[in-house]
């Protein structure tokens, strides 16, 4: 008996030694002809009765002996709702999503390299032929091209080019590009091609079509690959860090989010050329914001062709780059901007702010005693902090980006949430608003136990009159006894309208806002800062001698000081420094505790 035949490996892609090309037409065949039996003739005698049983066709004259299978096959198969396709019709190049496509050719190790590219350089010719990355797999090759005409013309020529030797030539296309390892042996070829490449006296580095450089052609270089991208702004952050000019075009290039750091790492860069890149939309150029760039070439895009009104195309780039001067090569009329001969500095954020400093003190006994109710099991007292008509709204809202189902629910806000936007019925609108006093002490001692941490306070008076304040307050807190394994760190913002009643003050309209806190403001909250700066004192410094009772002149000082710390007029203010023997603590101390007493008439802080 034969031996069995042994198992054969495959590989897809690869083609070894034995070569199964053949053009013989014709074989020598000595196996007998098959013969259709009786049994087989009489199943296809009873389905083609079948057959033309369904379609109700009269059969009383029709020899089915005499019918030939191919001839009915031809007739009753035309009507088929399958799409025909022709016996060696070569299928369809697709253009791909990269513009990279993969070349192998079978065999091709056979025959000498300059011999296979001068051909296919002949045929292709006048498209651009250059492969990228020429590798040897067994007897197969195969290499890379970054043009989709020159990838069809090359797939259309598949079996058509004549070899010495009598084959001919099999080429197979597909999508598809190379994988990448960034080492640094890569790194240093990278390097070598970049520096032929800059021109120090303008320091521009040309990286047009960077893949296509000879020194590059054993390797694959693309900068549409972000990990190649990257590499090549780090040599360059590392070598030439005061370039001006970078010219990226005709690279595939479709994203620019892994640039977010390029201002950082190339602050001098003021050029910067995309052109016929494939970047679809303009907020592409997002992450190259905060470069100072004043040439730009975008021409060749995608995004180009979404913009109809030159004017918008222009004012979208100068969002993105507000001293941009060229675009696309066209110089832009100068962008309107204030006329100031030098660059003004814009002041540095408050966590406080007062309009007016004779309000400090007012305002920070208000928020301190309204907070330590509120944090308490009884926020009855609170009800002294209201008019009597006052009015309460309330709004809640997850922060912009945080996905509810990886934070704390806002349940309970959200039965109360009087967003304008969403509640358009009037009644219910009305229903929402938290109207007299009764009405708002119970809403508040409805919500959930809280525990705010003042330091992360930001208090802004806005106005300031004998007649009204008003006053926003935001910070965070936590959220006591909710259910959940960990209190919920929520975060609030406040806009009150305070007005002077009786010995003190009271709210007339307060508007709230919920929300949950952010991520950075979680690893800012009830931490207490390690070095808190405090903001020059305005006040006077008093100084009273120690054996002797103060001079006019001191006298005045203290006044105006006393004036400054509590909110009282002159009058009231020399009358409490008065009353204490003029020692100044003692004064501020007594004032304190009548203050919170509620016995001050409010006249002692009207002010002519």
């Amino acid at each position: 008996m034969p031996k069995p035949a042994g198992k054969r490996n495959w590989k897809s892609n690869q083609y070894f030694e034995h070569d199964f090309r053949s053009d013989n037409a014709h074989s020598v065949q000595f196996k007998k002809k098959h013969v259709r039996t009786d049994r087989y003739q009489k199943d296809w005698t009873d389905a083609v009765r079948s057959h033309f049983a369904e379609e109700d066709i009269d059969m009383s004259n029709v020899n089915i002996k005499n019918i030939s299978t191919k001839k009915y096959l031809k007739k009753h198969r035309s009507a088929s709702p399958m799409p025909h396709t022709k016996v060696g019709s070569k299928r369809k190049l697709l253009e791909g999503p990269t513009g990279w496509y993969r070349v192998i050719l079978p065999f091709g190790n056979k025959y000498d390299k300059p011999y296979i590219l001068k051909t296919l350089l002949d045929k292709l010719s006048p498209e651009p032929f250059q492969p990228i990355t020429w590798q040897v797999n067994g007897n197969s090759c195969t290499f890379f091209v970054d043009n989709f005409k020159v990838a069809e013309k090359l797939h259309n020529m598949d079996k058509e080019i004549q070899l010495p030797d009598g084959f001919k030539l099999l080429i197979r296309v597909s999508i598809g590009c190379p994988n990448i390892d960034v080492n640094s042996a890569m790194k240093e070829k990278m390097k070598l091609a970049m520096v032929k490449r800059y021109n120090p006296a303008t320091r521009a580095l040309d990286l047009a079509k960077f893949h296509a450089d000879p020194d590059l052609s054993l390797l694959f270089c693309a900068l549409f690959k972000p990990i190649i991208l990257l590499a090549v702004i780090d040599i360059i952050a590392e070598n030439i860090p005061d370039i001006e000019a970078i010219n990226l075009s005709d690279n595939k290039i479709q994203i620019l989010n892994h640039l977010r750091r390029l201002s950082h790492k190339l602050p001098n860069l003021k050029i910067l050329h995309l052109g016929n890149n494939k970047i679809k939309d303009i907020i592409q150029l997002d992450s190259l914001m905060g470069l100072n760039i004043i040439e730009l070439v975008l021409d060749g895009n995608p995004l180009c062709d979404k913009f109809k009104d030159q004017s918008t195309y222009i004012s979208e780039v100068r969002k993105r780059f507000p001293k941009v001067m060229k675009l696309d090569g066209t110089d832009l009329p100068p962008p309107i901007s204030f006329d100031i001969s030098e660059e003004v500095h814009m002041p540095q954020s408050q966590q406080t702010f007062l309009c007016s400093a004779d309000g400090q003190g007012i305002v920070r006994q208000f928020l301190e005693q309204y907070f330590q109710i509120m944090d308490s099991d009884n926020r009855q007292p609170l009800a002294s902090a209201y008019h009597e008509n006052a009015l309460l709204s309330m709004t809640m809202c997850y922060p912009y980006g945080q996905h509810q189902k990886n934070s704390s629910w806002l349940n309970w806000y959200g039965t109360d949430n009087r967003n304008i936007l969403r509640v358009t019925d009037s009644d219910r609108r009305l229903r929402l608003l938290k109207q007299g006093q009764l009405a708002i002490i119970s809403f508040l001692q409805e919500m959930p136990s809280s525990k705010h941490d003042i330091h992360s306070f930001t208090v802004d008076l806005n106005l300031f009159t004998s007649q009204m304040l008003l006053l926003s307050v935001s910070g965070m807190f936590r959220e006591l006894n909710s259910g959940h394994k960990s209190p919920p760190l929520r975060y609030f913002f406040r806009t009150l309208v305070i007005v002077p009643a009786g010995s003190g003050f009271c709210i007339v309209n307060e508007e709230l806002h919920m929300s949950n806190a952010t991520e950075e403001q979680s690893k800012r909250a009830f931490k207490t800062p390690i070095a808190a700066t405090s903001a020059p004192s305005s006040v006077p410094d008093v100084v009273v001698p120690a054996t002797s009772a103060p001079n006019d002149e001191v006298k005045a000082q203290m006044v105006l000081a006393m004036e400054q710390q509590s909110g009282m007029n002159s009058i009231w203010s020399e009358k409490c420094l008065a009353e204490s023997d003029w020692d100044f603590q003692r004064a501020i101390f007594v004032f304190t505790q009548l203050q919170g007493k509620g016995v001050i008439p409010p006249d002692a802080f009207v002010k002519s």
